[in-house]
């Protein structure tokens, strides 16, 4: 009898093998991508902290060259303004022109008196030239040491009427060049109203970079195809005009900066239009940035990383071969087992049969998987409401932001301009605007009721003046497709085509909605700028209105998917709701929706609504309310704004105020007092609204109580008898007045 081991299987050791390979390859895998990660990593940590610090230098840049411009600005308009200057200019006496402007400017020339430290060189002119009515330059009656050249540049084109700006370059001894900045402003006849000359004065212009250390930014002037910034070689400035000519012709990426190479060092550049719509020649600004401490700072955490790689890979190495030595006992033990026992064991496999028990068990395996598999698909589908709920509350956000660019940018104008308040028709149609606006705003935020309420209620088909109502929004929307568009150095122009049309069926408020996304949309199709058309005409009965621009276009995939809901090409800057909220509001009106599209051609979109068609007479617009008689009102509410806000209100109605912040206080005053009505906000901190009203009706049933609340389209005021009127905020001062009539006769 045989009693030798069996000979262990030849394919153990191949699998010890294989099996270490496998380790070794998902080892490396992981590391692989540990590394990558991680170098993308410091790669974006690295470029977000430069851009940071970038945008801190060239912001402040950009805000003293602002506010320096605004205050030279100013000066010339007041020196333009002399009567002296004026004077002299109408008679042509070039004498006592110059005689009497060396005067007026004694105390802006830069070799005039002692300037303090409020006033830097920069704001003090190097010298000052005059232009007669056609813009070119008066020649003074003596000379300086500037070369004869440098006046010709100074003039200006054809006629002007407004401030021109520009960069010319002068010599002084030794041919030294010297860059200025210029401001022309015309001088205006005062008994024709006519231009009859202007001033000139030129100045030292802002510039960064003293030092030659290579750290912090440096700026510049391009102006006539030449480079000035002093602070680096002329070697320097030679390389990189070629990187200045091919920044200016590429706009968007200059504005956005780029990285170019200078004597072998990198640096970021960055180039800005300076006088868009000057009659001067074009002058940019250029700043560059030094990106070599912050590529050595890349460099050193490279190879850092690659360090931490190699060791990792390493200690892989040595754990995959204990893994895969421990792993393949059990392999080879089994290889060494006899073909007997396999068969054996086959044998017992192919015998098996399930019983009732193992059946019935396999069953509620199965059971308790197919419930894990609902819970799961539950999480998803809540998972994808969430998603959907924000990306709905980002559009949201997105129209109440762009409803508060008019009453922003207005309310700032005549904050900085207080001279528009003396013209009382343009500060009229400025509130009227801003009072729109706010409307609006309130009406998007009244919008969350349609997410809340289960039955949607129809839309008013009121008759809209579409017009009108083009118009309007135009206006409203102008800081977004002018102000905006200019600051990046495009312009907009909208132009529109609005026939006598009879009023169209529908909801103002939505309508202005409408337009406002289409507006907004052709503006972000014309990054270069163009032109946006808006006509409208009555077709077959209907209102037709067609937008179009002649932007970007899209191509057929984009305008097929165009109007679905968080559809967008605009990545993280757009939400996909602008066209989709369009189409639903057309829908809603009962209108139609056309567009057409093609790449590089622009869009047209073709929108039709239904005529109003209303045979009963227009309504009346609502009558201002009549005042009631003089009152004695608690008014109660936690912010100090709206208790101002209506206490002023209520004293201009001849009303007698009391005000309390807080419905603790407020009972403690009503309790002390004898007051007619009682005006309290809902939500405030200790006591509520509803809670301090119906205490003042237990202790006095007859008093009137208005319930002020942002929540108003969300209540029911039959659940809530304390109540005699509701409000909802943001209060209208005549619905408030109203409120007040009403809630008197209640009683």
């Amino acid at each position: 009898m045989n009693t030798s081991r069996p000979v262990p299987n030849a394919n153990a050791g191949s699998f010890r093998l294989k099996l270490f390979a496998a380790i070794m390859l998902v080892v490396s895998a992981i590391t692989g991508a540990v590394l990558f990660f991680a170098q993308g990593q410091v790669t974006a940590d690295a470029e977000r902290e430069l851009q940071r610090e970038f945008g801190r230098d060239l912001a402040a840049l950009h805000s003293t060259q602002k506010a320096r411009l605004a205050v030279l600005a100013e000066r010339c308009r007041a020196l333009a303004k002399s009567v002296r200057i004026r004077a002299a200019l109408e008679e042509s006496d070039a004498a006592d022109l110059y005689t009497n402007a060396e005067i007026e400017l004694r105390d802006m020339l830069a070799d005039g008196e002692t300037r303090t430290e409020l006033e830097p060189r920069t704001l003090r002119a190097r010298f000052f030239r005059f232009l007669d009515a056609s813009g070119a330059v008066v020649a003074p009656p003596r000379t300086d040491t500037m070369d004869e050249l440098w006046e010709v540049q100074l003039g200006i084109q054809g006629t002007y009427d407004d401030q021109q700006t520009g960069f010319i370059v002068t010599k002084r001894g030794n041919d030294r060049e010297e860059l200025n900045e210029v401001i022309a402003t015309p001088i205006v006849a005062t008994n024709t109203g006519e231009v009859i000359g202007g001033i000139v004065l030129g100045f030292k212009p802002i510039e960064l970079g003293g030092h030659r250390d290579d750290t912090g930014l440096r700026s510049g002037i391009w102006v006539n195809e030449r480079l000035h910034l002093p602070s680096i070689s002329r070697g320097a400035v030679t390389a990189l005009a070629g990187e200045v000519t091919r920044a200016i012709a590429a706009p968007e990426r200059a504005e956005a900066g780029f990285d170019v190479e200078m004597d072998g060092v990198p640096y970021l550049l960055f180039c800005k239009r300076l006088n868009p719509g000057s009659r001067y020649p074009p002058a940019f600004e250029v700043c560059i940035f030094p990106l070599a401490e912050m590529r050595a700072r890349q460099n050193q955490l490279r190879w850092r990383i690659l360090g931490a790689g190699a060791l990792l890979l390493a200690g892989g190495f040595a754990a995959s071969r204990y893994i895969a030595s421990r792993l393949s006992a059990p392999v080879e033990k089994l290889a060494e087992e006899s073909e007997q026992d396999r068969a054996q064991r086959k044998r017992a496999e192919n015998e098996l049969e399930l019983t009732d028990a193992e059946l019935l068990a396999r069953n509620t395996e199965l059971k308790t998987a197919l419930s894990d598999l609902k819970s799961t698909q539950q999480r998803v589908i809540q998972q994808e409401r969430m998603h959907a709920l924000g990306q709905m509350a980002s559009g949201i956000a997105h129209d109440f932001n762009n409803a508060l660019v008019p009453i922003l940018g207005y309310c700032q104008l005549l904050q900085l301009r207080p001279n528009l308040l003396a013209d009382r028709e343009k500060t009229t149609s400025y509130l009227e605007i801003i009072h729109t606006a706010a409307r609006d705003a309130a009406n998007v935020v009244s919008r969350l009721h349609e997410f809340y309420r289960s039955n949607r209620e129809s839309e008013l088909a009121l008759p809209v003046d579409l017009s009108h109502l083009v118009e309007q929004t135009i206006q409203l929307t102008q800081p977004r497709w002018k102000d905006q568009a200019q600051g990046r150095g495009a312009t907009v122009r909208i132009v529109t085509r609005l026939a006598g049309m009879p009023p169209v069926a529908g909801n103002e408020s939505s309508l202005r909605e409408m337009l406002t996304n289409l507006i907004f949309n052709a503006v972000d199709a014309l990054p270069q700028g163009g032109t946006i058309t808006i006509s409208a005409s009555q077709v077959d009965g209907a209102a037709r209105l067609e937008f179009t621009d002649t932007g970007t276009g899209m191509s057929e995939e984009v305008r097929r998917r165009c109007l679905e809901p968080f559809f967008s090409t605009k990545g993280q800057q757009g939400t996909g709701l602008g066209l989709s909220m369009v189409f639903g509001i057309v829908e809603r009106h009962g209108g139609s929706l056309d567009l057409r599209s093609e790449l590089g051609k622009g869009t047209t979109f073709v929108i039709t609504l239904p005529l109003h068609r209303s045979t009963a007479p227009a309504a009346a617009p609502p009558s201002r309310p009549e005042q009631s008689p003089s009152l004695n009102v608690l008014v109660v509410d936690d912010e100090p704004r709206v208790r101002e806000l209506l206490r002023a209100a209520l004293n201009a109605d001849g009303h007698a105020v009391e005000v309390a912040e807080g419905g603790d206080e407020g009972l403690r005053r009503f309790a002390a007092g004898k007051f007619d009505i009682v005006v309290t906000d809902k939500a405030m901190p200790g006591m509520s609204g509803d809670q301090l009203a119906v205490s003042i009706k237990q202790r006095a049933p007859r008093t009137p109580i208005i319930l002020l609340t942002g929540f108003g389209q969300f209540l029911d005021q039959k659940k809530m008898p304390f109540v005699d009127v509701l409000i909802t905020k943001p209060i209208d001062l005549l619905a408030f007045r109203h409120a007040i009539a009403t809630a008197l006769k209640s009683i």
